[in-house]
């Protein structure tokens, strides 16, 4: 007869780990590993700001999931700006071909030249000049991070709402916007652009991130905190190993872009068309080819990320690593994936209530005193809508205005700094969230702790028992 077994209590904590890949969330608001955040979060601002500024506007004025501009929103754009500039400017300083009939005015052009004249009216001309800028702004093409970051931050938004309350399709066309149709958008109006912030941005992603991954990893391993200069330490010594990280599974287009390349250009050749249409299904061919690496390496990227900062492996190690957890236990991963997904969701619904009462208190409490003054035009927020700001104060000719728009802008700058920190606890949410679903991912198919971590000086991937 068997032995009576016994048990006195089940330590949940350890016989279930996905309450832990939730719980984990709560670690990204730890002030070392926020500062981090933030830091890589502006970093990859800078990048995108620094291309908009050298680039210029390259994308249609209603975004990214916008349907394709045709000529007559571009002939309608072009009309609103020859009527601005016949309503506000002297003759001697319209742009050219604004008094002709026809023909295509540059908004641009206009918009520059009503930008200069605003500083030398006042009074009736400086509200002309005001209300044709914000006419203007509709038909105003975007700068292509501009509208990148416009498109990822409503479709995220909209996906924290969806998750909150579990409305799973609104999550589900949320996911297949980020993934699927914002990249492709951004391919067809702006190439060169994706594939820099491709190259640039996941460079920084796998550098940055693997830092705050490793953070998270030593929490998660009861090993203490460890102190952002530490965390860019151990990345640094294999730095270019970690930033190649989220780069590796763009080898699948390697080949798919030179035949695509051709069978298009063959297509443009009257009698090569009808070879290029029969020669299509072996683009369709490597297309889904890399459509199978390329859409599980989206949710994979972030584990892969934090694969390297566990256990010390390269990049295609690392990728491997995970495509072959992931294939072992993939109803286990879709689990944890969930549970990330709802810890940052969670989190990333909580700093941005807390950040958007500050700011509604703030300018709710000021608006007491302020009067007209400058302050009373420091706007609030809205919740879960980042790009819902005040409309730009614009300095007009005297000196007051000018003063008052100086101290406008320094108040939103305030409130630009609070929004940017809630934003880098969501990038800290997403890296501490993979860093714990990775690991619970490992338990699962290896049983393998979450104390295990590789450290430097052991060779890669050896456990440390």
């Amino acid at each position: 007869m068997a032995d009576r077994v016994v048990v006195d209590r089940i330590d949940f904590r350890e016989t279930l780990v996905f309450p832990r890949v939730i719980a984990s969330a709560v670690s990204a608001l730890q002030f070392p590993r926020l500062l981090l955040a933030t830091f890589s979060l502006l970093c990859l601002v800078v990048l995108g700001r620094g291309y908009d500024a050298v680039r210029g506007p390259s994308i249609q004025p209603a975004g990214l999931l916008a349907p394709a501009r045709t000529a007559l929103d571009m002939g309608m754009g072009s009309e609103v700006a020859r009527r601005i500039a016949r309503e506000t400017l002297p003759a001697e300083l319209r742009p050219e071909g604004v008094d002709g009939l026809g023909g295509r005015v540059d908004i641009e052009e206009v918009r520059a030249v009503l930008l200069d004249r605003r500083g030398e009216v006042e009074g009736t001309e400086l509200e002309l000049i005001r209300r044709g800028l914000d006419r203007l702004e509709p038909y105003r093409g975007k700068g292509a991070f501009d509208a990148l970051s416009t498109a990822v931050g409503l479709r995220f938004d909209a996906l924290v709402a969806a998750t909150l309350t579990l409305d799973f399709r609104g999550a589900a066309g949320c996911l297949g916007d980020l993934f699927i149709d914002i990249p492709t958008a951004l391919w067809r109006e702006d190439r060169v652009f994706t594939i820099f912030y491709a190259i640039a941005g996941g460079m920084v992603f796998g550098f940055l991130g693997a830092a705050i991954c490793r953070m998270a990893a030593v929490h998660l391993a009861r090993r203490g905190e460890l102190a952002p200069v530490d965390a860019i330490d151990f990345v640094r010594a294999r730095s270019l190993n970690h930033a190649l990280v989220p780069l590796w599974p763009g080898i699948s287009l390697v080949v798919l872009l030179p035949v695509a390349l051709v069978i298009g250009l063959m297509g443009r050749v009257p009698g090569l068309d009808v070879i290029a249409g029969a020669a299509y299904g072996l683009v369709l061919f490597f297309a889904t080819i890399a459509a199978i690496v390329l859409l599980p390496w989206l949710v994979a990227m972030p584990l892969a990320v934090a694969a390297a900062a566990c256990e010390g492996c390269d990049g295609l190690e690392a990728a491997q690593r995970c495509g072959a957890l992931v294939f072992r236990r993939p109803m286990h991963t879709l689990l944890y994936a969930t549970c990330a997904l709802l810890g940052t969701c969670l989190l990333a619904f909580t700093v941005d209530l807390v950040s958007t009462a500050a700011i509604s208190i703030a300018s709710g409490v000021t608006g007491l005193s302020a009067g007209e003054g400058a302050m009373a035009a420091t706007g609030g927020a809205r919740l879960l809508a980042p790009d819902a700001n005040a409309p730009t104060v614009f300095v007009g000719g005297s000196f007051t205005a000018s003063m008052q728009a100086v101290s406008i802008g320094f108040a939103r700058l305030w409130q630009g700094i609070l929004q940017t920190l809630a934003a880098g606890a969501v990038f800290s949410a997403i890296c501490t969230t993979a860093t714990a679903a990775y690991l619970a991912l490992r338990r699962t198919c290896d049983d393998q702790p979450f104390e295990d971590l590789w450290d430097p000086g052991a060779p890669a991937g050896v456990r440390n028992d």
